[in-house]
């Protein structure tokens, strides 16, 4: 006499498994994703917090170039080097730039 036993394998279990692998990987994905967004905005106010102290920096430089050609302080240079206006200065001119 033969015994006929059923599959002992089960559809439901095998797409079980694939459903879990799934369900693992897009987990994984997810928590990349995530990272990603959160080292991006951390980048993005890094980048924020250097450009503000790039516009300080530009900020203070400007001071200093104005402080440094202020007219007074202009003046006093050319009579510290006992320099003298020109009343009636002549300019060098080309020809070709002239006509035009």
């Amino acid at each position: 006499m033969t015994i006929i036993e059923p599959n002992k394998h089960n559809y439901f279990y095998t797409q079980f498994i694939y459903l879990a692998v799934l369900l693992v990987f897009l987990a994984v994905l997810s928590i990349n994703f995530y990272n990603l967004n959160v080292n991006f905005k951390y980048n993005i106010g890094a980048q924020g917090k250097a450009i503000q102290n790039l516009e300080t920096s530009n900020a203070d430089f400007r001071n200093q170039l104005y402080a440094v050609l202020d007219a007074q302080k202009l003046a006093a240079f050319a009579a510290e080097r006992n320099l003298v206006a020109e009343k009636n200065p002549e300019y060098i001119e080309h020809k070709a730039i002239a006509t035009r």
